[in-house]
């Protein structure tokens, strides 16, 4: 879940942040996440955390808590990358913007026991809380279409609005360790490639 959830993006991004600083028009990184990521009070962000490895030892398997940190580790990841964008002399502005499109009736409890994915349908759809996906896209929408000035903000559930995100997601030293682990996650990842290429090809 950490892989999927923020290591893959922050690989993707790492790759591809060349090729948006040289593209001659404005370009954008939309990151998608959640408002759970207020339940997480404190954070290691050492490569055991950061890549998920810790939980492996876990039972039973902590989904809820990892997923809370993996949106967490986003947070914290989009603006770190747009404070150092900021602060670079760029001839093309890329944009980092973090959304939250709030609670959707998607797959994501598939593998929760019908029941209890069940009653939390009802208890969301009685308090209104409960969105549809043509609903719940417009955050991410708001957040693709918006202008290019606009950078280092959390968009929550459609029409432009933003909020604050938790304290937690604000700091900066944290942020600053978590970019380093993952940097070093990064390189780690791009080696173990290059050995498996290596050892391909003879």
């Amino acid at each position: 879940m950490m892989a999927t959830n923020y290591i893959g993006a922050f690989c993707l991004t790492k790759l591809l942040l060349p090729l948006l600083r040289n593209s001659p028009v404005p370009s954008r990184i939309v990151n998608v996440t959640s408002f759970t990521h207020r339940n997480v009070f404190n954070m290691q962000v050492d490569k055991e955390t950061v890549s998920g490895n810790c939980f492996s030892r876990t039972k039973p398997y902590p989904c809820a808590h990892i997923y809370e940190n993996s949106k967490l580790c986003l947070l914290l990841f989009s603006y770190e990358l747009h404070r150092q964008l900021s602060s670079m002399e760029k001839s093309h502005r890329v944009s980092v913007i973090a959304v939250d499109p709030g609670v959707v009736e998607t797959k994501i409890m598939r593998e929760v026991p019908s029941c209890l994915s069940c009653v939390a349908f009802t208890v969301l759809k009685l308090l209104s809380l409960l969105q549809s996906p043509e609903k719940g896209i417009r955050s991410v929408l708001d957040a693709a279409l918006a202008p290019p000035d606009i950078s280092g903000v959390y968009l929550f559930g459609g029409k432009g609005r933003t909020v604050n995100s938790s304290a937690l997601s604000q700091n900066r030293k944290l942020a600053q360790e978590l970019w380093t682990t993952s940097c070093d996650l990064f390189l780690q990842s791009q080696l173990a490639v290059k050995v498996k290429e290596t050892s391909t090809s003879t």
